[in-house]
């Protein structure tokens, strides 16, 4: 929120993801280390911030995704750690849909993902 987003990344990823420690004393040293506004950094933390993760979490939930890894293929959904051969079954088969639709003059190649995937996919589970 105070554009430093690439500077903290980098700080979580080599201090507090290799120790482990996100401890929230450890993430406001960070945060301090490359010179946040602390005042700023705990009002958004506790603010904005948090309510992103609410809202962020609660749209991945309607559509089923519960933890990570989870991938979506355009709209279709790849749970877990998989070999790469799943992956690149489900990417041949909508890029075969897409193509087959483009063909058919259907859609573009521009809109596709927003006809196809984005406004006529799935936005909440069945009974959810």
């Amino acid at each position: 929120m105070q554009g430093k987003f690439p500077e903290m990344e980098h700080e979580i990823w080599e201090k507090a993801y290799a120790k482990r420690d996100f401890a929230p004393e450890s993430l406001e040293a960070l945060a301090k280390g490359i010179g946040l506004d602390m005042g700023k950094y705990k009002a958004d933390k506790d603010g904005a911030c948090k309510q992103k993760i609410t809202k962020d979490q609660a749209e991945v939930s309607a559509v089923g995704t519960s933890g990570t890894p989870a991938f979506y293929i355009n709209g279709r959904f790849l749970s877990g750690a998989r070999p790469i051969d799943q992956f690149k079954a489900l990417v041949d088969e909508e890029l075969k849909k897409a193509n087959d639709r483009i063909s058919k003059g259907e859609a573009t190649a521009a809109n596709y993902y927003d006809t196809f995937v984005f406004k006529k996919g799935l936005k909440k589970l069945e009974g959810m």
